[in-house]
Parts: structure tokens; C-alpha cells; sequence
């Protein structure tokens, strides 16, 4: 009886060794440097548990005071800032449709992008000036040539392209 329980005792010990040496190393793992850290998303929120970065493939649907306001308009992968409310206040990704990268900041209520610049590879790049009662500007290489569009609050745009005349 006594060598069995000897050889019990050592078989529990060299097992309770193996896993403490396993933990010890995945532990030193974790807390290395060179830790990679994989998902498909992080959500940054603040002391009072309100959500302010998300980083994620995909991102959520844009937020206006934490309600969604409808689908993007192609899938976007990458970060999104979100004001004290929960309103999408501006982002940065690409888009999965179009191979589009883009920068936006968008108003206090999250509902209107008031600043956005948009790369496409095959296309150029666009930049939007815009106030809240819709004036605005863009400049634009979209169709081949610069291009700077003038909206004034009622509606009307003035066009500049390369070979016409200035606006008005």
C-alpha cells in the first residue's frame, strides 16, 4: 500500500508541476511584448461605460445619440469616434465595395458629415466642405479632371472645371 501511494503521490505532483510549468509560460506569453491580440473588434468606452472608439471589421452602422440611422452605404472596416451622447462623430476605414479609403467628421448630432475626404484607387480622390444648412464645397478629381463645386443654401451650384469660366 505504501508504494502505491507513493507512486500516486508522485504522479499528482509531476501533474500539478506540468500544469503550473504550462500556465507559468502561457501567462509570460501573454504579458510579452510580442503578443498579437486577434479579433473583429474593440470597443473603447469611457469611465461612465459609454462606447467612444470602435475599431472593428466590420464597423456598426453609424449611431446618432446611440440609435442607428441605417445602414452604411457599403460595409466599412476600420475606427469610429463617438462624441460623449453616443453620435457618431467621425471615422477612418475602407470600404469592403469600391476599395475606397475614407476620413470623415461629422457634426454633433452624428447625423451630417461636415468634413470627408474619399480615395479611390480607380477614381481619384474627393474632398466635401459642408455646413449644417447645406452650403458647402468639394473639390474633386472623380471624373478625370479637378473639378471645385460651390452649393449655397438654396440649393444651386457653381461649377469650376479646368477650360470654363470662374463661378460667379
Amino acid at each position: 500500500m505504501s508504494r502505491a501511494l507513493t507512486l500516486t503521490t508522485l504522479a499528482v505532483s509531476s501533474l500539478a508541476l506540468l500544469v503550473s510549468g504550462y500556465t507559468a509560460v502561457r501567462l509570460h506569453q501573454s504579458q510579452s511584448a510580442q503578443r498579437v491580440i486577434t479579433a473583429r473588434g474593440l470597443i473603447i468606452q469611457d469611465a461612465g461605460g459609454q462606447a467612444r472608439v470602435i475599431l472593428g471589421a466590420p464597423l456598426p452602422d453609424p449611431l446618432s445619440k446611440g440609435v442607428t440611422q441605417g445602414p452604411r452605404a457599403s460595409p466599412l472596416s476600420g475606427v469610429v469616434l463617438l462624441g460623449a451622447d453616443g453620435s457618431e462623430r467621425g471615422s477612418y476605414g475602407t470600404a469592403d465595395v469600391g476599395d475606397e479609403a475614407s476620413l470623415t467628421l461629422d457634426d454633433a448630432k452624428g447625423t451630417t458629415e461636415v468634413f470627408k475626404i474619399t480615395a479611390n484607387p480607380d477614381r481619384g480622390a474627393t474632398l466635401v466642405i459642408k455646413h449644417q444648412n447645406s452650403t458647402g464645397a468639394m473639390l474633386t478629381s472623380w471624373q478625370g479632371k479637378p473639378e471645385l463645386i460651390f452649393l449655397n443654401d438654396n440649393g444651386q451650384s457653381h461649377y469650376i472645371r479646368p477650360g470654363t469660366a470662374a463661378a460667379p
